[in-house]
């Protein structure tokens, strides 16, 4: 085993003798005896490294596994033991390549075959190493022997795999180009996904994004079929969602809105000046003639002053409005009011 640690620490130290052998033999060239010395030097160690090769030795490697066959509708908890420790014993020709960086190709663990067990919440698996020690071996050439695996268990654990249907949200910033917007809701389809995944997980999942993306100088109807946001350990059925988005011209609008008047009181009588406003605001031009002054509300209210006595002027507020439209003012913001008291009858 000494012999395997010096060879790792001269594999890992030969850049470093490269750079000083190039120094040591520039000098050589100028001294006769020093270079006979080294010639002698390297051939005594090569003989030595030769000779201590042909001895035999019980090493240990690390040897990569893969784990395949997961049961279904079951989610994999953490991350199993990637590497076991694996013994071997044989000359040092042939072990010499295991400590000198050879490639190993993973050897596959059917979890379908490990031996279940179930807590209160979780359900796992594991598997005597012994039990793969005849396949192990079957993975060396036939003058190394396999002495030991190390661990002498492995385990996993798994959560039982929960399923519900959650809705998609589009999530990306859009730029349009002067006067151009979105003329429309954006569909989606499916506007659900399916979501499977541990528990834990899913009960916290209320919708699921679309992957963010940024869009810029946008002047024309957006169609995309993208994919949604990953979460941990959370599988989407379908795992991807067409979008589609209106995007038009948009084109400026005015007209005369009449206001209402809102909570006065039973005794007194308004009057406004003036009794409506001038109401400008941006609409897609495909809704141009279909916008009209009735799909609007603006109002003031008796009660939002909060001057003593009778107000000499209230705020106009737009009550509702249809949607769609973009860029909305109006004018004049405030009214002159002329209130009168009613007669009560004798």
């Amino acid at each position: 085993m000494a012999f395997f640690f010096t060879m790792k620490r001269f594999k890992d130290n030969i850049p470093n003798w490269t750079q000083k052998a190039k120094k040591v033999l520039a000098s050589a060239k100028q001294n006769r005896d020093l270079l006979v010395f080294l010639l002698f030097f390297v051939l005594a160690t090569g003989l030595w490294f030769i000779n201590a090769l042909r001895k035999e030795y019980t090493t240990t490697i690390s040897y990569p596994v893969k784990y395949v066959e997961f049961p279904n509708d079951y989610i994999l908890l953490g991350k199993p033991q990637s590497k076991i420790q694996i013994q071997i014993r044989s000359l040092g020709f042939s072990i010499l390549p295991y400590h000198m960086g050879k490639l190993l190709e993973p050897h596959l663990l059917n979890v379908s075959s490990f031996r279940r067990i179930k807590t209160e919440k979780r359900y796992g698996a594991y598997l005597p190493t012994r039990e793969i020690f005849n396949s192990f071996a079957g993975t060396f050439p036939k003058d190394i022997k396999l002495v030991s695996i190390s661990p002498d268990t492995l385990f996993i654990f798994f959560e039982k795999k929960e399923r519900k249907k959650v809705p998609i949200k589009f999530n990306s910033q859009l730029k349009f180009k002067p006067q151009y917007y979105q003329s429309g809701k954006i569909k989606l389809k499916p506007d659900s996904v399916e979501v499977s995944g541990p528990s834990s997980l899913i009960d916290s999942i209320t919708f699921v994004n679309t992957e963010f993306k940024t869009y810029e100088a946008l002047s024309d109807s957006l169609g995309r079929n993208m994919s949604l946001e990953r979460i941990g350990n959370i599988e989407f059925t379908p795992s991807r969602v067409v979008v589609s988005i209106p995007i038009e011209p948009f084109t400026e609008k005015s007209m005369r809105i009449p206001i209402k008047h809102l909570n006065i009181p039973d005794t007194l009588t308004l009057k406004t000046f003036p009794d409506d406003i001038n109401l400008t605001f941006t609409v897609a031009a495909s809704r141009f003639n279909t916008v009209k002054a009735q799909d609007f509300s603006v109002a003031v209210d008796f009660t939002s002053s909060t001057t003593p006595g009778l107000p000499d002027r209230l705020k106009v507020r737009i009550l509702s409005q249809p949607e769609g439209i973009k860029n909305v003012s109006y004018s004049p913001l405030f009214v002159e009011c002329l209130f009168k008291r009613v007669r009560s009858d004798d």
